[in-house]
């Protein structure tokens, strides 16, 4: 048997949450009891957050966080103290961070 982590990383009510097969960005209501994946270009990740974590080559963790966050810019900005700005320096530091 194989014991598998799948973690989730929550901005406010965007929350990328890993899949076995991968990783999605979704917007979540208010009361967190729905969600939206439709953001313009759909990204998905390839594989779970745990398994991309320091692993990506540093050059390119900038360039990854901000495809990531692209289409949900103004919902971070609105609801996330810090806006875009600061989830996407979060992301790039856990994403860098290989010590679990």
């Amino acid at each position: 048997m194989e014991e598998k982590k799948l973690t989730s990383l929550v901005f406010g009510n965007v929350v990328i949450e890993s899949t076995l097969m991968g990783a999605f960005v979704r917007i979540y209501s208010p009361d967190m009891r729905s969600y939206s994946m439709n953001t313009d270009r759909n990204i998905t990740l390839k594989a779970p957050l745990d398994d991309l974590r320091g692993e990506i080559p540093p050059g390119h963790l900038d360039a990854l966080c901000e495809l990531i966050f692209h289409d949900v810019e103004e919902e971070l900005d609105t609801h996330y103290p810090g806006g875009v700005a600061r989830a996407r320096q979060e992301l790039r530091e856990w994403l860098g961070n290989s010590e679990h």
